[in-house]
């Protein structure tokens, strides 16, 4: 790449964007100065990891901060396996662009500090969202920010101090939460969500529904449209104010999002957008030309709206971190668009998205189209499959890929991955029949469930069966149970007036249902229904819906 003209690199920020990228750039850069600074004193651990630190699932905070080889990523593993000088418990109070210079305090000593540049990075990452009825100093009243919190809280646990907890947000983290002091610790659990469903921007209400059956069939309080009000605090405990009551626990944690730290950067001039990220191209670079940027702080585009957001993962900032790294040393690097891939579990089950919800398509301005089903992740023979539910989103007009949803105990997460794959590529309805998965009883079925939810999404436009909503109220309707007698059994629908005829003596019975209503078909998990609607649409019925997804999804199993 010839000699570089860099001879200072300084990185604000010790997590995962910014040691990501100097550890790309000495690798590529020898004979640089390489300097990272961090306010903490603890740098470089798995932030995701740590509801499972807390859950006891993962026994050690050093299990968080080790690598593969079981070496801590300490200040000494860095200035000696990776040639990086690491300042902790030092805080940047200011950037001076025009001299190229960072000025710092010490925490410890209060001494101040300077350090020169050529290149900066700006990994300044995010700060929790405080509601302002929240106490800014309060002993039972925490955030999970870093590591430091995890290991109060899990040595609170330890100690039998908390019994009951109050988690105020029902987005990834707080969902986590609620596994992990209510899991291993048996503390009771009030999981406070101000919007209407948990996962607000994550899963459409119907697929939030079942999460949420879920996590109360394994003894988590869940309250939705339920703001925070208010919070009063005594020595014995702290007591959350809602519309739907007052909740008096041990301790609340406040889980309701990030925002960006972009203060630093826009205070020294850089360009900030709207929500308080900083603005950078696909190269990572800000509008000063030496100063680079990623992870938490940074604004990222969505690619299929073309909005800017701010999407806290640490699988993106990663990326971030390398992109920078490499175009530090003479690279051109680009970190495109993003879909906001996501996946929690939860208990034992697996939750994941991918691209625009239902909702979020119809805001944006899509004709969106819906298809729902439910699958065995493996070969239904197989003894250790598992079932998973899942939601394609897609445009009518076009047939484009919007967004794919899912939950349930099988393998959801792999189901994801494959559909982002063709979400980069804007791919249809018909690439999507055209996917070769690879298969084997263990890890399939035959017939993979991306391609039926295609199949089934384009049949609803060009062959006229459709699917509605598990959430679907059946009232008004002529409803068509096609399930056996012994599945009726085990699970019956609410409704009193349910037409009970067996899928293979559909087309003997068809003329015992009435034509004066329309109809809507039910069967255990779609496959029954959608043929029994071709069946009543060649005896010319002219309204027949059927439930996507069956009963396993109307009743969130």
């Amino acid at each position: 790449m010839g000699k570089s003209n860099i001879d200072r690199i300084v990185v604000i920020g010790a997590s995962a964007a910014g040691l990501r990228a100097a550890a790309r750039a000495r690798r590529l850069l020898p004979g640089v100065q390489i300097t990272v600074i961090d306010k903490d004193n603890l740098v470089s651990y798995g932030a995701c990891g740590m509801p499972y630190f807390i859950s006891g699932d993962i026994p050690s905070a050093d299990r968080l901060r080790e690598t593969p080889y079981g070496l801590i990523r300490d200040i000494d593993f860095f200035r000696e396996a990776k040639g990086i000088g690491v300042i902790t418990e030092t805080v940047v109070e200011r950037i001076d662009r025009e001299n190229k210079r960072v000025l710092c305090q010490s925490l410890n000593t209060g001494e101040s500090v300077e350090y020169g540049y050529d290149k900066l990075v700006l990994a300044l990452g995010s700060n929790p969202v405080i509601l302002p009825v929240v106490p800014r100093e309060s002993e039972r009243v925490t955030t999970l920010k870093t590591l430091h919190d995890a290991i109060k809280l899990r040595q609170a646990l330890q100690k039998g101090e908390i019994s009951k907890v109050g988690i105020v947000g029902g987005g990834f983290i707080g969902c986590e939460l609620a596994e992990a002091f209510g899991a291993l610790w048996g503390a009771e659990v009030f999981l406070i969500e101000a919007m209407p469903h948990l996962l607000p921007n994550i899963l459409d209400v119907e697929m939030a529904a079942a999460v949420e059956s879920y996590m109360r069939s394994e003894n988590v309080d869940i309250y939705t449209n339920c703001p925070l009000e208010g919070i009063a605090e005594s020595d014995e405990a702290v007591t959350l104010k809602t519309p739907q009551g007052d909740f008096e626990v041990d301790c609340a944690v406040m889980a309701v999002g990030v925002h960006p730290n972009g203060k630093l950067a826009s205070e020294c001039g850089l360009t900030v957008g709207k929500r308080g990220g900083i603005v950078v191209d696909e190269r990572m670079t800000t509008n000063d030309p030496d100063i680079f940027a990623a992870g938490d702080c940074v604004e990222v585009r969505h690619l299929i709206t073309g909005e800017p957001l701010q999407l806290p993962l640490g699988s993106l900032a990663n990326r971030q971190g390398r992109v920078i790294g490499s175009n530090l040393g003479g690279s051109d690097e680009r970190f495109g668009p993003v879909l906001g891939s996501m996946a929690v579990k939860i208990f034992d089950m697996n939750v994941a998205s991918t691209g625009l919800t239902e909702a979020a398509a119809r805001d944006t301005g899509f004709d969106a189209g819906c298809a729902w089903g439910t699958f065995t992740d493996k070969a239904d023979y197989y003894p250790e499959s598992e079932n998973i539910h899942l939601k394609l989103v897609f445009d009518r007009s076009s047939l484009r890929l919007l967004g794919l949803q899912g939950y349930g105990k099988g393998e959801v997460v792999k189901r994801v991955d494959v559909f982002a794959a063709h979400l980069k590529n804007e791919d249809n309805l018909e690439d999507l029949m055209n996917t070769e998965f690879a298969y084997a009883p263990p890890y399939a079925p035959a017939v993979d469930p991306l391609f039926s939810l295609a199949c089934a999404a384009r049949n609803s436009v060009s062959e006229g069966v459709e699917q509605v909503s598990p959430h679907t109220p059946l009232a008004g309707r002529t409803i068509l149970d096609v399930r056996e007698q012994n599945e009726v059994e085990s699970k019956t629908l609410i409704d009193k007036e349910v037409h009970y005829i067996p899928f293979n003596q559909l087309r003997t019975r068809w003329k015992e249902l009435p034509t004066d209503k329309p109809v809507i078909i039910i069967c255990a998990k779609g496959i029954r229904s959608s043929e029994s609607t071709r069946i009543l649409k060649e005896q010319q019925f002219t309204d027949v819906v059927y439930i996507g997804g069956g009963m396993h999804m109307k009743t969130g199993d």
